[in-house]
């Protein structure tokens, strides 16, 4: 990969639909959904309709602590063999009543049959009170460690066109590990990004506002989330001018499908300032500006860009935006020879134009001291490792870990194995101090590359977001075999991530 810092970069952002933000749970819907099997399942049967319910939301039972009242679930059922220990054998076995189905304190309480600070959770008639009922009445059976599991997530439809006015119904297929399938509509969370837009009901029907627009529907089923994309039409498919790239086309694309007219292109002063402002930050120089407006050549806006991205006043502009987001502080005066060394090494990188992936390899893989090896500053502005992996994954693969830290993550695929798999990327970085004040040399030290999850208290080697690299040997920096995977033109997060920060 040779993505530059700059001319490998354009300047624009392709608009992207965002996963939303989660809100509280909705009780559930009636809908019908058969048991997954002949015989009931705590993980692909109970657990569903408890998420469904919002038993195990933030704000309920899977409150940090001791839950809700003392009952405790996993957040979003992401640990079903914990929460069947808290429903089957907590308090005395007193949730659970195999003799008397109907009478156990999980369904009484559900139903609201008796007090229940969280309402009417499940209605009698519903098919997820009697999935639940049939579970406890088969003996409440265990989770197996052979039995299927849910592996994938099918969202129809992913992308339509939808009118103002209207309604659209998502269906949700869950794919199992055994290659079978289950309809899980009626048991998939639904969660608008975008309200003004359009609403989602419990069931999966889409209600079609009076605002134009693009709005996604993150859905969300045992672990796993999918997204259905709407767009609402302001008018009729508008037409657009010829393109000029495929970044034109994307947004031209895009344009006529939400019935929106292209803007009339701007004339060279306009221009001239956008793209200044844009590219260093400053307006052109009076000379500059009377030469480009004066010339009439045909790519006169094309050299102008190159000679934008070549000058000074570029590597100064984008070395403030870079310095920021790597936490180097020149306000810091006890520091000055970490802060104004790592600074210089951004602004020379990006007047060099040094491809991306070699800066990411120079930064995370630094050693030596700041004045052999400036990068080894930001190891100074982050000293842990869990630190170091969230400011990794953030800020070079565009995925947010914190929340995996504690608990598998609400809106994602990741488990806090792949939160400390990151954190072992990092666990060889050793420090030594010099003679030099607050001074630290940064090297790796020889070992076997791992970090202990807090929760199993066995060690997590190296994971990268799903993938594996086995045993790293001890004599190999594991940081750089990170490095390495992400600048791989296979990595589905490392470029993208840059291309809509840019």
């Amino acid at each position: 990969m040779t993505c530059s810092l700059t001319r490998g970069v354009p300047i624009w952002v392709v608009a992207v639909a965002l996963l939303p933000q989660a809100r509280s749970a909705r009780a559930e819907s009636a809908s019908a959904v058969p048991v997954s099997r002949a015989s009931a399942s705590f993980v692909n049967d109970v657990m569903p309709v408890l998420t469904k319910a919002g038993c195990n939301a933030g704000p309920c039972h899977a409150k940090a602590g001791l839950g809700q009242n003392g009952f405790r679930l996993s957040v979003l059922g992401f640990e079903p063999a914990e929460d069947y220990e808290h429903i089957v054998h907590e308090a005395r076995g007193r949730r659970i009543s195999v003799a008397a189905p109907d009478e156990s304190l999980i369904l009484l309480k559900a139903s609201a049959r008796i007090s229940h600070g969280g309402g009417r959770r499940l209605d009698p008639a519903s098919v997820g009170y009697q999935a639940i009922r049939r579970w406890i009445e088969e003996g409440a059976p265990p989770p197996t460690a052979g039995e299927p599991t849910a592996s994938g997530l099918v969202v129809a439809p992913a992308s339509a066109t939808v009118a103002k006015g209207s309604t659209q119904r998502i269906t949700v297929t869950a794919r199992y590990s055994d290659g079978g399938s289950r309809d899980v509509t009626p048991l998939a969370v639904y969660e608008s990004n975008d309200p003004a837009r359009l609403e989602v009901d419990p069931d999966g029907t889409v209600h079609v506002r009076d605002v134009s627009g693009l709005a996604p529907v993150m859905v969300r089923y045992q672990g796993m989330v999918g997204v259905a994309s709407f767009a609402v039409p302001a008018g009729p498919p508008a037409a657009m001018p010829p393109p000029r790239n495929f970044i034109d086309e994307l947004v031209f694309d895009n344009l006529s499908r939400l019935g929106v007219p292209a803007s009339p292109e701007c004339d060279d002063a306009v221009f001239l300032r956008r793209v200044a402002l844009d590219i260093t930050g400053t307006l052109p120089a009076a000379t500059k500006a009377a030469e480009f407006l004066a010339s009439r050549d045909s790519d006169k806006r094309e050299r102008l860009v190159e000679g934008l991205l070549d000058s000074p006043e570029y590597a100064d502009c984008f070395a403030n935006k870079w310095t920021a987001l790597l936490k180097n502080r020149r306000d810091d005066s006890s520091d000055l020879l970490s802060n104004f060394a790592f600074h210089s090494w951004i602004r020379d990188s990006l007047l060099a134009n040094k491809p991306y992936d070699a800066f990411v390899r120079e930064l995370i893989g630094a050693t030596g001291t700041v004045v052999s090896s400036p990068p080894v500053a930001w190891y100074k502005r982050v000293k842990d490792p869990k630190e170091q992996l969230e400011d990794v994954a953030q800020l070079f693969l565009g995925v947010r870990m914190q929340c995996a830290q504690c608990h598998h993550h609400p809106f994602e695929r990741w488990s806090q194995d792949d939160y400390y798999g990151l954190a072992a990327f990092f666990s060889q970085v050793g420090r030594k101090p010099t003679d030099v004040r607050n001074e630290d040399l940064i090297f790796h030290k020889r070992g076997v590359a791992g970090f202990k999850n807090p929760r199993s208290s066995s060690p997590v080697r190296p994971v990268a977001l799903g993938d594996s690299f086995g045993t790293i040997s001890p004599d190999d920096d594991p940081r750089l075999v990170l490095a390495d995977w992400m600048a791989a033109p296979s990595n589905p997060f490392f470029a993208r991530v840059l291309v809509n920060r840019y």
